[in-house]
């Protein structure tokens, strides 16, 4: 039975790296998931581009078990230019594609990824200030 790898791209409207309620869904951006060898780092799996759909979700299939190696999610572009910078801490994210150590089930739920917005929102300080953060 093939995993199921599936996850969310978001675009940080405020520049903080984390979603809020003014993070917005990104379709059309990019993604790609990537397997490398715990041992010599060689590619043992590497997905074609994954597009997400108009909600900024999208959906991997992956066949095999990848118990020795590292398996991510990796941002690849934004289709908006207005959001389009990589967030330093959600570049990328690790999934586990193995049935090994007790990890149950076929689906895997990575966690999200998001570009930043060139230009917060000037709804952001109200946001951070109710979530306490500022």
């Amino acid at each position: 039975m093939p995993f199921i790898v599936v996850g969310h791209v978001y675009c940080d409207t405020c520049r903080v790296e984390f979603e809020t309620t003014l993070s917005q869904g990104i379709g059309g951006a990019v993604v790609k998931l990537e397997c490398r060898s715990r041992i010599d780092k060689s590619y043992t799996y590497r997905s074609k581009d994954i597009v997400t759909d108009k909600k900024g979700n999208y959906e991997i299939e992956v066949t095999g078990d990848y118990k020795e190696s590292y398996c991510d999610v990796i941002l690849v572009k934004s289709p908006r230019q207005d959001c389009n910078d990589p967030t330093g801490k959600w570049r990328k994210t690790r999934v586990v594609l193995t049935t090994s150590g007790g990890v149950k089930g076929n689906v895997r739920v990575a966690k999200s990824l998001g570009f930043k917005k060139r230009t917060p929102l000037p709804s952001c300080n109200k946001v951070l200030k109710e979530m306490r953060l500022f």
